[in-house]
């Protein structure tokens, strides 16, 4: 599939646009329409994903050189796509279900990510097959605060699957072995997908 570089244009600023603009929403709804508001969810690895997803997304629109770092954004691509699946299969009972905010965070954000990631690409760059091993980084980080920052300074963990209190600390060593291969597992199926769907993307080369 091809597409002129005006239709890539704007197809690439609407979703780009969308990401930053859902994400400032969600942080903005939340901020005036809650008592603790935004900073104490700063410990969450969904609004880090997203608010770095933002950043990034906003970042390509002001400059060039953003698009070609292909490993940096399947990197976000990921964050938010395993925010949002973990969200909607085993948070949405523990949480204040689908509010705007979660809405716009967990399904809405990701959902655009991803159809950046299938439909939109430069051509300029490649995913490399270590690229989901070093995307496993910054979610391991996430983990040592969750478990162990946190509980150090006296705060649980922000999800009960990470909560040694909550499940004990065999279960949290498996659950955080089984989201490590997860997180792998779609990284190496986002990697597929830039490498089997390159002549379905619209390329601005």
């Amino acid at each position: 599939m091809t597409s002129s570089a005006p239709g890539l244009a704007i197809l690439r600023l609407v979703l780009r646009m969308a990401i930053v603009m859902s994400v400032l929403i969600a942080l903005v709804v939340v901020e005036i329409s809650s008592r603790s508001g935004v900073s104490w969810r700063l410990i969450t690895f969904t609004y880090q994903a997203n608010i770095i997803a933002a950043a990034y997304y906003l970042w390509t629109l002001v400059s060039p050189r953003a698009d070609p770092r292909v490993g940096l954004r399947g990197a976000v691509v990921l964050y938010v796509v395993i925010a949002g699946v973990v969200w909607n299969l085993l948070l949405t009972g523990r949480s204040m279900g689908y509010t705007p905010a979660n809405v716009l965070l967990h399904v809405v954000v990701p959902v655009l990510a991803l159809s950046d990631w299938l439909l939109v690409g430069r051509g300029q760059g490649r995913v490399r097959w270590w690229h989901p091993l070093a995307w496993l980084v910054y979610p391991s980080l996430y983990v040592v605060l969750a478990v162990v920052v946190l509980n150090e300074a006296g705060r649980r963990a922000p999800y009960f699957f990470l909560d040694p209190e909550s499940v004990g600390v065999a279960t949290v060593v498996l659950n955080v072995c089984v989201l490590g291969g997860c997180v792998v597992a779609v990284g190496y199926a986002l990697l597929a997908v830039n490498r089997l769907a390159t002549s379905a993307r619209f390329d601005a080369v």
